[in-house]
């Protein structure tokens, strides 16, 4: 098991401001700067797909270049050795990876926007001249301020860091009260038949 960002839909007001916090402190730290969320609205719910750090990650698997890895139960990418193919991405379970890249421009902090693919194709085939993909993923910001700065940010309170020890919590509790609703319907049962 490992941490991860869960996201509660029914408080999610979708403002993004966990895209724009996630964005700016990755930049600040000299990543790619595109936001490690993706925000996801359907009849009226919003919400947003996060890495859920698995623990044999099929994105890390696929990798050929191992950019990919397992870290203290986090799935860290290394943007430099990433190959932008993009195998990870069509891997994930979960949809959390998307390939971007930053050109020279927008490093430089002037973007201009050369011809690309229409907003609606997916990111998968989509490109822009003179940029390279990588691969961009939630890292809970291990690479960057350390902790997961949506959180922080959230203004409704719709995301959280759910750690190792609250799995543990929830999974005893669902446990303690299967076993509960278990012996319940036994007794029932039982009296029943006398």
């Amino acid at each position: 098991m490992s941490s991860y960002i869960a996201v509660d839909p029914d408080k999610c007001i979708g403002c993004k401001t966990c895209e724009a916090a996630c964005a700016d402190s990755h930049r600040k730290a000299g990543m790619q700067r595109r936001h490690r969320l993706i925000f996801v609205s359907n009849r009226g719910v919003s919400t947003m797909v996060t890495c859920h750090h698995c623990t044999d990650a099929p994105c890390a698997n696929v990798c050929p270049v191992e950019a990919l890895k397992v870290l203290e139960g986090v799935v860290r990418i290394d943007e430099q050795r990433c190959i932008g193919c993009k195998l990870c991405a069509i891997a994930c379970p979960y949809g959390a990876i998307e390939p971007s890249g930053t050109s020279i421009a927008g490093v430089a902090g002037v973007m201009y926007r050369t011809p690309a693919s229409p907003a609606t194709q997916s990111p998968l085939i989509s490109w822009e001249i003179g940029v390279a993909p990588t691969a961009v993923k939630c890292d809970l910001c291990q690479g960057a301020a350390g902790k997961p700065q949506c959180v922080e940010n959230c203004l409704s309170g719709a995301l959280r860091l759910v750690t190792d020890e609250e799995i543990r919590r929830e999974v005893r509790y669902r446990n303690v009260e299967s076993a509960r609703a278990c012996e319940a319907t036994m007794s029932t049962s039982w009296n029943e038949r006398r």
